[in-house]
């Protein structure tokens, strides 16, 4: 997989190989500058790869649409942020706090 945000601008993912065994947590870990995050956005289609494919549970996410993937996923960012209510309820991903 490669990953670049312009058609114009250098690789900043290369030579990647990612595939997620379904139903398991998968832990994305590093030093600062590693592209952790640009990968969790790879994940997320936020950025499309220029080349190759993410497969998570033997399926190509490029080829599903957005909305089915990013309801299967969870993500956990590295930045504390303060919610209301138990924790329980927090990590739903079902429940909307309005």
């Amino acid at each position: 997989m490669q990953i670049r945000y312009a058609e114009h601008l250098p690789s900043v993912l290369k030579n990647i190989n990612c595939t997620f065994p379904g139903r398991e947590k998968v832990g994305v870990v590093g030093r600062t500058g590693s592209s952790k995050s640009t990968l969790i956005q790879a994940i997320l289609r936020i950025v499309e790869p220029k080349e190759g494919s993410i497969i998570i549970d033997d399926v190509d996410i490029c080829k599903i649409g957005l909305h089915d993937l990013r309801s299967r996923l969870s993500i956990i960012p590295q930045d504390p942020a303060m919610f209301e209510g138990i924790v329980r309820t927090n990590f739903r991903p079902t429940t909307a706090i309005f």
